[in-house]
């Protein structure tokens, strides 16, 4: 389900005409429900059977267990495991066969992870949670299915909370609101802004790039790249989801707020992947004791190390995790009377340089260029004047820095509007601008959301 591609717009429009064309000549109750779950269900389908299948089998688990009721803490702890199992199969198998067995078994090597696995596991392991602590009451198989596979936000979030959620899908309806569709297009037109504009030539430009790893002002420039290329790649797809569901008269959660204008990496997880913070705070931090536990420094390095290993399977990922963990205990830059200007340098600089334990999973190299980032010898001027000559050309190396410059800009007009998120952005004057670039700077390939197989 790529938003970027002009094949999920055709099959989704198809989809709309159609349900439209038979709720016209539909007589008695209105199936709205009914055809939104089909849609969704197709959408996925279309994505890959297996894509389709490993919800299917996470969703029946969810649905048969809350019909069965759940008394007591062993039961929910086995239905839970049970949700998790394709999580622990596709996404982990691999990775932990490997470390425990040495080897793996070419059957787990191939598997693939289906797209959205780790997003709709954890909504759907929330729904039972607040199911049964909350002692709510059972939502039908419709409106089940439709909190669970509501295809704007299955594949990549955000997670939404039943409390949320819910309550919307069980009073939908297919209907012509032209203020709600008109707000949500100016989303999924900065969506497709940061995803086509942006994150994909970033990702052609930098693939072009040679990296050393022993030169540190190469390394520097690889966080930069990846820094802003998975901003605009997961909140472009965030913010497309959030249009799509406006347009259908639903309300998600905005998944960012700026997270790059913040001074402090608390701030920094309440603005990045809102919905995951929260549900890490909710489902984990909370319940093991959360600001009253006397281990408190101990539970929020545990939850970010869970949260690492969530992003994905290789120890690069609870490095990752635990480095966040480690910062966000630290006091904010401003405790220390730091101009805010110098503390919000320091901070992006600090954000950019956490990305390096997220996208190289070599643990070599990762090493390697660690020890030239933090290498004070290494920073020469040869050095700096390789930098040039790993591009494959001055023109590259122009339009790399034009491309950087756009986002980094784009990233600015947010720091204007922080009380009222992406205002400027997402007026009609800037979506026309941006429909311009889009149509202009098409990318010449195509790739997936990078939270896709997450």
């Amino acid at each position: 389900m790529n938003f970027s591609l002009p094949g999920f717009w055709l099959s989704l429009f198809i989809g709309l005409a159609l349900i439209a064309l038979l709720l016209r000549l539909w007589k008695g109750r209105r199936p709205d429900r009914a055809f939104l779950a089909m849609l969704s269900l197709t959408l996925l389908g279309l994505e890959s059977w297996l894509t389709l299948g490993a919800f299917l089998f996470v969703f029946g688990v969810t649905y048969l267990a809350l019909r069965a009721g759940l008394r007591s803490k062993l039961s929910l702890g086995l239905v839970l495991l049970l949700q998790l199992m394709p999580l622990i199969v596709y996404k982990y198998a691999p990775f932990l066969s490997g470390q425990v067995l040495g080897a793996t078994p070419d059957l787990l090597r191939d598997l693939l992870i289906p797209v959205g696995l780790s997003f709709y596991t954890f909504q759907m392991v929330g729904l039972v949670i607040d199911t049964v602590k909350g002692r709510e009451p059972l939502p039908t198989f419709l409106d089940c299915l439709n909190f669970a596979s509501f295809f704007p936000q299955i594949v990549a979030g955000p997670i939404e909370r039943r409390s949320d959620l819910l309550p919307q899908v069980e009073g939908f309806r297919f209907k012509l609101d032209w203020n709600a569709i008109e707000y949500g297009v100016r989303w999924i037109v900065l969506g497709l802004f940061m995803k086509l504009t942006l994150a994909e030539n970033i990702a052609a430009e930098s693939a072009a790039v040679e990296i050393d790893a022993g030169n540190p002002f190469l390394v520097w420039l690889e966080c930069l790249f990846f820094t802003f290329r998975i901003y605009n790649d997961f909140a472009g797809y965030s913010f497309i989801a959030y249009g799509l569901a406006h347009c259908l008269g639903i309300r998600l959660t905005l998944n960012f707020l700026s997270p790059y204008w913040t001074t402090n990496f608390r701030d920094f997880w309440r603005r990045w992947h809102v919905s995951l913070s929260q549900w890490f705070r909710d489902y984990l931090y909370i319940p093991l004791g959360g600001n009253r536990s006397s281990w408190k420094p101990a539970l929020i390095l545990l939850v970010f190390a869970v949260s690492g290993v969530w992003h994905g399977a290789g120890w690069n990922f609870v490095l990752w995790g635990l480095l966040h963990g480690l910062l966000v205990l630290l006091p904010p830059w401003t405790k220390f009377r730091i101009p805010k200007p110098l503390a919000w340098g320091l901070h992006f600089s600090l954000i950019a340089l956490t990305w390096l334990f997220f996208f190289e999973r070599d643990s070599s190299l990762l090493f390697e260029k660690l020890a030239a980032i933090f290498n004070p010898f290494e920073y020469s001027m040869a050095h700096l004047k390789a930098v040039l000559a790993a591009f494959p050309s001055k023109s590259a190396a122009v339009v790399s820095a034009g491309i950087i410059g756009l986002s980094a800009f784009t990233i600015a007009l947010e720091g204007l509007t922080l009380k009222k998120p992406y205002a400027i952005l997402t007026h009609r004057f800037s979506c026309l601008v941006m429909i311009v670039m889009i149509y202009l700077f098409q990318p010449a390939a195509y790739h997936e959301f990078i939270y896709f197989n997450f």
